[in-house]
C-alpha cells in the first residue's frame, strides 16, 4: 500500500499564478476606478486661453507646501496647474512640481509641460516640455531659458528659491503674478 504524499508547503507554480493573477486584476481594477474618478477632469491642452484670462493673478509666491496640496486637484495633468501672468504681459499655464531626479540628489524645479499666449489668446513659441531646474536659478517662461542660460534679466518671470531644507517657493519677479486654479475650475462642466 502506497502512503499518502504530503501536501507541498510554500509557493508552487499553480500558487504563484493565482497569486500573480490577482494582482493584475487588481491592477486592472484600480486602473478603471482612477480612470472614472479622473475622467471628469481636464487634460492639459483644454485649459484654453479664456481660463487664464478669467483667473485673478494676486499672488506673488507659491510655497512647496501649496503646490503639493494642489496637486491632486490637477487630475489626469502630471504636477500642479498654475496660470502665470507673465513679466511681458503674456499668460500662461504650467503644469510644475519641486522634484527629484533619480541619478541626482538636489532638489529641482520641474515644469513638466506649459503653454504661453499673448492678449489675443494666441500661442506663443513652441510648448514647454521637461524643463528641470535647479535651485535657486530664475526663469523666462516667455522664452522659455534660464537666466544662465541667455533670458534677459528684465524678462524673467520666476524665481525658485530655498530659504530651508524643507523650504522652497516660486517667488514672481519683475511684474508677473500668479494663479492657483482650485480643483473645480479645471473640471468639465
Amino acid at each position: 500500500m502506497n502512503s499518502p504524499q504530503p501536501r507541498k508547503r510554500g509557493l508552487t507554480y499553480g500558487r504563484l499564478l493565482t497569486v500573480m493573477g490577482a494582482a493584475i486584476a487588481l491592477a486592472i481594477t484600480l486602473a478603471l476606478v482612477q480612470s472614472v474618478l479622473i475622467a471628469d477632469h481636464l487634460g492639459f491642452d483644454e485649459i484654453g486661453y479664456e481660463m487664464l484670462a478669467a483667473a485673478s493673478y494676486d499672488r506673488s509666491e507659491l510655497t512647496r507646501a501649496e503646490l503639493e496640496q494642489h496637486r491632486g486637484g490637477s487630475g489626469r495633468i502630471q504636477g500642479t496647474v498654475i496660470y502665470v501672468k507673465t513679466s511681458e504681459g503674456n499668460w500662461a499655464k504650467l503644469a510644475v512640481e519641486f522634484s527629484h531626479r533619480f541619478w541626482s540628489p538636489k532638489l529641482q524645479f520641474v515644469i513638466y509641460q506649459g503653454q504661453v499666449f499673448d492678449s489675443q489668446g494666441r500661442r506663443i513659441g513652441d510648448p514647454i516640455y521637461n524643463q528641470y531646474i535647479q535651485l535657486p536659478q530664475r526663469f523666462d517662461i516667455d522664452a522659455a531659458l534660464t537666466l544662465e542660460r541667455g533670458a534677459s534679466p528684465a524678462g524673467v518671470d520666476l524665481a525658485f528659491v530655498e530659504r530651508a531644507v524643507a523650504d522652497q517657493s516660486l517667488i514672481a519677479i519683475n511684474g508677473a503674478a500668479f494663479a492657483l486654479p482650485r480643483a473645480q475650475e479645471l473640471r468639465r462642466r
